[in-house]
């Protein structure tokens, strides 16, 4: 779907369903919701061999349910289960997105399930804009078996907390494992009427990464021993806003491409009325660069809005790989409601 605004994204942080869903009342206490999003798009991508290679496709359609139920004590219990499928197949999967079960109050918000990690939520959104040509991501945790609480505001500051357990009956156990991992994401910061400041820590504890030899030699995978920590901040000015990120991904020990990844990102967006005009660059930095160069990626797009559901984009993305791999161009649609 398409991305949060930046305002947004601070309060929804996977609370609510598509903008655009269709609610209904059962009774007094309990609504229920069913939204969608179509989102067709044709593309031209390079690849490995330098190759332009099109396509007309899917971007990632879904379709959802949601449901609230307030109880007598003031609590609210809701859920949401989200599908994702691609609509110019016919034999496509149809599998689940994001789902989870919580509950909200005075006290804040608490749910399990698979939805976007609290890390994502401030850090990495924060500078993510595109629908197509998106910019690196830092490895965080992956986005399932999760518990995860969410603070009230206090005054413009808030707090996010999460765990990740992964049992070593799971199927994304590391191989052989004889033991449960839990992982732990935690981020938070302060949110002003045009401005905002956040940090975060992923310690990726119950993620399955490469391991080496002190030869700096593939080893048998396992559980990560290091995490991602990242600061952002937000500036809007009129129709204007600005975003930024400085993230560091700690490598695992022996890596051959050393002891980190940083990740340096840059956001502007200007809202012309009708839509938006929206650029971000950002610069990976390997620690040693000799085994796997710096880039300097860069994606421009535009978006316009035909009515409240539907909203046509085109795009273009260069990620500064060898052979242009990866480089980007595309237009499409998305269809809501």
């Amino acid at each position: 779907m398409n991305k949060l605004s930046t305002s947004a994204l601070v309060l929804a942080a996977g609370l609510a369903p598509a903008a655009h869903a269709a609610e209904f009342e059962v009774n007094d206490d309990t609504t229920v919701g069913v939204f969608a999003a179509f989102e067709p798009v044709f593309y031209s991508e390079t690849d490995e061999n330098g190759e332009d290679r099109s396509d007309f496709t899917d971007n990632g359609s879904i379709i959802g349910f949601s449901g609230e139920h307030r109880l007598d004590n003031g609590l609210t219990v809701f859920g949401l289960a989200e599908f994702e499928f691609l609509s110019d197949n016919s034999n496509s999967d149809f599998d689940l997105d994001v789902g989870y079960l919580g509950v909200k109050g005075s006290f804040g918000r608490l749910q399990g399930g698979s939805f976007d990690s609290v890390y994502e939520d401030l850090i990495i959104d924060a500078t993510e804009v595109a629908e197509l040509a998106e910019i690196s991501d830092e490895d965080i945790a992956e986005e399932d078996n999760q518990i995860a609480y969410y603070s009230p505001n206090f005054g413009g500051f808030s707090f996010r907390a999460q765990a990740r357990f992964i049992g070593d009956g799971d199927d994304n156990a590391a191989p052989g494992a004889d033991s449960s991992e839990t992982g732990i994401s935690l981020a938070g910061g302060y949110t002003a009427d045009n401005w905002g400041v956040y940090a975060g820590y992923d310690d990726r504890a119950a993620e399955v990464v490469d391991k080496f030899d002190a030869n700096g030699n593939d080893a048998p995978d396992g559980y990560a021993d290091n995490g991602t920590f990242g600061l952002a901040g937000i500036y809007g000015l009129g129709p204007v806003e600005f975003a930024a990120k400085y993230a560091v991904q700690d490598l695992e020990d022996n890596d051959p491409r050393g002891d980190d990844v940083t990740f340096t990102a840059l956001r502007g967006t200007f809202d012309y009325g009708s839509g938006e005009i929206y650029t971000a660059v950002q610069e990976v930095a390997n620690d040693n660069d000799n085994v796997v160069d710096d880039r300097t990626e860069f994606t421009i797009g535009v978006n316009r809005s035909i009515d409240d559901n539907l909203l046509l984009w085109a795009e273009a993305g260069s990620f500064d790989r060898a052979e242009d791999e990866g480089d980007i161009a595309g237009v499409g649609a998305i269809y809501e409601f």
